[in-house]
């Protein structure tokens, strides 16, 4: 309301303003809103000052039956004035009809937005507010752009019009034209715009020149709305240190709610297209797994420790071999399967005396359908009882890393890692170099090696950061029917293609009508090409259905699109029938069902979900969310733990429940 009763009240104020011709050109006044020198020099006109400015003290104290039977009187011969205030003070007390009744009469005379500029689009704004139809606010940026000397006041209208039709840039662009600094204002419209940086300036400037505490308190919920939006974690601790000092009487976060949801649109097209062409850590690990070696078992496994009794003449030996050849026949028609069923598949050949290859597929099954909680698990049993096998020994310290893991006997790893026994030498200090530490060394050989499609994948990693990929790497000559491949390749922009070349072809080519290949294979291939989808606009028009197919990993995004769709309940059905069946604790399953709950309102129901992730999956998006929850209960100090790493979480969002109104009215 606190716009609304500036509008009015200053629309009320405005015929105490002298009846000069020359104040029609000062624009530091409020707007004249008649032609005083057409009324003629009488008694009549004194008459008329008194009862409407009569009229405006009656609107002051909120006496509105009163003050609509003065302006009633100043109607005959200000009409327009007269009209507005009328229709105002009907809105006011809820009698829609009788305030349209008013505003309509001045809407209706066109000429009046010549004559009474002002009171002609202030009427055009109280019709927006009550019918929410844009062609109002259409109609006042369509007149006063007419104007290149516009006042303060019809400037602000323009900007509150613009921001209710959410042109947050040209908002700002008219305030940044006005007098009046209007901190707060422009600093919530750095904030619909996600410039965090603007945004912080204004707000300290908000800050600096109000001494009204409620103020100040709004403006330190901002600011830390500000400053978990920006990720700035070591400024959020510092702000809440703040709210602190003034916990006792803050109220802000009762009347202004901080909330997590579901955000579908989270990210602009432009960082979509950032997140295929450039990977963030979170897809280089996906794509590490994606195309990282199964390991089948063979005579060096077998042989690894002859302590244990591996010596081909026994008996226990042959039993070994026989077991090793019936194990990879078996092990060659599971890797045919869906990734989750894969899963399931691998955990039947766990027992107590496994070989650590088992372990590490296992490990490695895992981390392709992205359950990295169980990946560690396995990929350390693997070390253990193999520590000469580097591949194992750096998967270890990948998951553990991701899992934020405690590793006890971590500097026996690393030297373990360097030295000059074992196996897989260099794929081992490769991974390590790329993933855990961009200054180590790669003394080994890739040898034969170089011919594996694992090879080049790290290749492309390399040349991936460095800028400096084309059409011609091995991965995209020798691979391309691989899906992952086929669509990063896609997205490589061939030589003199200019954006707009690029995109129309990235429309023309990526397959909208899907099939298996995108669907229902391991999640990196789905999410990347869903993300490619929303980077070119076209992820609505895309058909993300398979008729009569059950498998898992399809059913996962068949949830998954329910839920965009606009079918939390549908979503949640076949998400809670998954976790039945398959048992699954990856993340990103685990988020979806916190997606959909949030989505179907059950938000005590996701809080809790949040909880059994930061609990299964040390998971630090997870404790972020429960820091946002700790400081909307005000429980500041709580909070502060919980904030170690910067958000990423693509699906849960978080906002202020009513930032847009109080935008719109400010």
């Amino acid at each position: 309301m606190k716009k609304i009763l500036f509008i009015s009240i200053f629309t009320v104020f405005l015929p105490i303003i002298s009846f000069s011709q020359e104040e029609k050109n000062l624009n530091s006044e409020p707007e004249i809103l008649f032609k005083y020198n057409k009324l003629k020099e009488n008694q009549e006109k004194f008459e008329l000052q008194v009862e409407f400015n009569k009229a405006i003290l009656l609107l002051e104290k909120e006496e509105y039956e009163e003050a609509i039977e003065s302006f009633k009187k100043t109607s005959k011969l200000l009409k327009i004035p007269s009209f507005l205030n009328i229709g105002i003070a009907y809105y006011k007390l809820n009698q829609i009809d009788n305030a349209l009744l008013y505003l309509n009469n001045i809407y209706d005379y066109k000429e009046a937005s010549f004559s009474n500029t002002y009171s002609y689009i202030s009427a055009s704004y109280y019709l927006y507010l009550i019918k929410k139809d844009r062609k109002y606010l259409e109609t006042i940026i369509d007149i006063t752009k007419k104007f290149s000397n516009l006042t303060e006041h019809s400037k602000r209208l323009v900007a509150d019009s613009l921001i209710l039709l959410k042109d947050y840039e040209k908002a700002l662009k008219v305030l940044d034209t006005m007098q009046f600094p209007m901190y707060l204002k422009k600093a919530m419209l750095y904030l619909k715009l996600n410039d965090f940086k603007s945004a912080e300036r204004y707000l300290e400037s908000a800050k600096k020149n109000t001494l009204n505490q409620t103020k100040i308190d709004l403006i330190l919920w901002l600011m830390i709305y500000r400053d978990l939006k920006a990720n700035e974690i070591a400024k959020l601790l510092e702000r809440l240190k703040e709210v602190e000092k003034v916990k006792s009487s803050f109220k802000i976060n009762q009347e202004h709610p901080l909330k997590i949801f579901f955000n579908k649109n989270k990210y602009t097209t432009k960082e979509y297209l950032s997140f295929i062409t450039n990977f963030s850590e979170e897809r280089k690990i996906d794509f590490l797994f994606y195309f990282a070696p199964f390991v089948f078992s063979d005579k060096q496994e077998v042989l690894y420790d002859i302590s244990k009794g591996f010596v081909f003449k026994d008996k226990q030996s042959v039993e070994s071999l026989e077991e090793m050849v019936k194990y990879n026949a078996k092990f060659i028609d599971i890797i045919k399967e869906d990734p989750i069923i894969r899963v399931n598949k691998m955990k039947s050949f766990i027992k107590e005396d496994s070989n650590s290859y088992i372990y590490y597929n296992l490990a490695l099954c895992y981390a392709q359908i992205s359950d990295f909680h169980n990946a560690y698990k396995y990929f350390s049993k693997a070390y253990k009882l193999n520590p000469g096998n580097k591949l194992y020994s750096v998967m270890t310290l990948i998951t553990a890393e991701i899992t934020n893991k405690r590793i006890n006997d971590k500097e026996y790893i690393l030297q373990n890692i360097q030295s000059k026994n074992g196996m897989y030498k260099y794929f081992g200090q490769r991974i390590y170099s790329l993933f855990l530490s961009k200054k180590a060394s790669v003394v080994f050989d890739p040898l034969n090696y170089k011919n594996t499609i694992f090879f080049k994948a790290l290749d492309y990693l390399d040349k991936l950061e460095e800028n400096n990929l084309s059409l011609d790497h091995p991965l995209f000559t020798e691979h391309y029917k691989d899906p992952l491949i086929y669509l990063m390749k896609a997205t490589l922009k061939r030589e003199g293609e200019n954006d707009y070349n690029y995109f129309a072809r990235l429309q023309d080519t990526i397959p909208l009508k899907i099939n298996g290949n995108f669907l229902k294979g391991p999640i990196v291939v789905t999410k990347y090409y869903i993300d490619l989808l929303k980077a070119i606009g076209l992820f609505h028009k895309a058909d993300l259905t398979l008729k009569d197919d059950n498998s898992p990993s399809y059913l996962r995004i068949k949830a998954f699109n329910e839920l965009y769709n606009n079918n939390p309940k549908e979503s949640l059905k076949i998400l809670q029938t998954l976790q039945k069946e398959y048992k699954l604790e990856d993340k990103f399953t685990m988020y979806l069902i916190v997606s959909a709950q949030l989505e179907d309102g059950k938000y005590n129901e996701a809080l809790l979900q949040i909880a059994l992730i930061k609990a299964i999956l040390k998971d630090k998006d997870a404790d972020f969310l429960s820091g946002i929850q700790l400081i909307q209960e005000l429980k500041l100090n709580s909070s502060s733990q919980y904030f170690t790493k910067p958000y990423s979480n693509s699906l849960i969002d978080f906002k202020i429940i009513d930032l847009d109104e109080l935008l719109e009215t400010l």
